[in-house]
């Protein structure tokens, strides 16, 4: 969630639940088809078939996953629920970022890190240049390293500290500020792709088992229904539980959406009420003090014109 420093290459923390976690869900999931399922499944279809009920509804719910389709929906349900709970986690730092330079806008009562007027009416451009360094050096702390906030408060206080500009430093903070909106964007593309990807997995469970069941229509015929009722099976089995994955996945990335975007409007809030509003704007400074100011007409001003007039 970084703008200056991304993390990048395999053996980052991104990097590993990309790549390993990818392969660490398929062999977890695999291990428990091998181990759990599959055979809790032919247990009860064998149970079906010679006339013993089973007696439970986990029985059931076994045969309903115990195709090849549903695991491999299973393992990356797995997987993006650790994309996930990284981006959570994620999202939880740098709302408790916030929370540590602006206190009273996430409702606590704890002192900001930084103040940002100590004690003055207004931020001016030399105070900018000390708040940006301290900033500067806030943002190299390793609990506040890759954050958003204090790199932005950084970079606009030191684009004040230059130019004087109240303008050119908001539409320095907003930019990053829209930047950072955009990342985090980008970065749900592949839970995006997931949520795809998975009911078409299902389809493809539900064409294989069409196909087998057509393939077995003569033995239907013949009055051996139990070959078409299992390819049946199959066809809406991997149809039922791709889409069930896709709901539960699409409501937690919807949920991670929601948050992102809230954290993004808090920050623009706080930037624009907590430092852009108290900047010290000379050019306003200055318009004020051209204007002329406008004498108060009383009995005694309109009296002394008209005497200067006549004269």
């Amino acid at each position: 969630m970084s703008l200056r420093n991304p993390e990048r290459g395999l053996f980052s923390v991104k990097g590993l639940i990309f790549s390993m976690g990818l392969i660490a869900s398929f062999i977890f999931v695999g291990v428990i088809y091998g181990v759990l399922i599959r055979p809790q499944a032919y247990e009860a279809a064998l149970g079906q078939t010679i006339g013993v009920d089973g007696g439970s509804d986990s029985a059931s719910i076994f045969i309903i996953l115990k195709d090849y389709e549903q695991q491999i929906c299973l393992s990356l349900l797995l997987w993006g629920l650790m994309i996930l709970v990284y981006k959570f986690i994620l999202l939880n730092h740098e709302a408790k970022t916030l929370g540590r330079f602006a206190p009273e806008s996430e409702g606590l009562e704890s002192d900001p890190e930084i103040d940002l007027l100590d004690g003055a009416k207004s931020i001016t451009r030399e105070r900018a240049g000390k708040l940006a360094d301290q900033f500067e050096v806030k943002s190299q702390a390793p609990d506040l390293k890759n954050k958003i906030l204090p790199y932005v408060m950084a970079r606009g206080l030191e684009r004040y500290h230059m130019t004087g500009s109240v303008p050119e430093a908001t539409e320095t903070i907003m930019g990053r500020l829209e930047v950072a909106a955009e990342q985090q964007e980008s970065e749900l593309s592949m839970l995006r792709y997931l949520v795809w990807a998975i009911p078409s997995i299902g389809f493809i469970g539900t064409v294989r088992g069409i196909g087998v069941a057509l393939q077995r229509a003569d033995e239907a015929l013949q009055g051996d229904i139990s070959g078409v009722t299992s390819a049946l099976g199959v066809a809406f089995n991997s149809t039922l539980v791709a889409l069930f994955i896709s709901i539960v996945l699409m409501l937690l990335i919807h949920l991670l959406q929601g948050g992102q975007e809230g954290l993004i409007l808090r920050l623009q809030t706080f930037c624009r009420e907590q430092l852009l509003d108290k900047l010290f704007d000379r050019d306003n400074e200055a318009q004020t003090a051209d204007t002329p100011s406008v004498e108060a007409r009383t009995p005694e001003t309109e009296t002394k014109k008209e005497s200067d007039k006549s004269v």
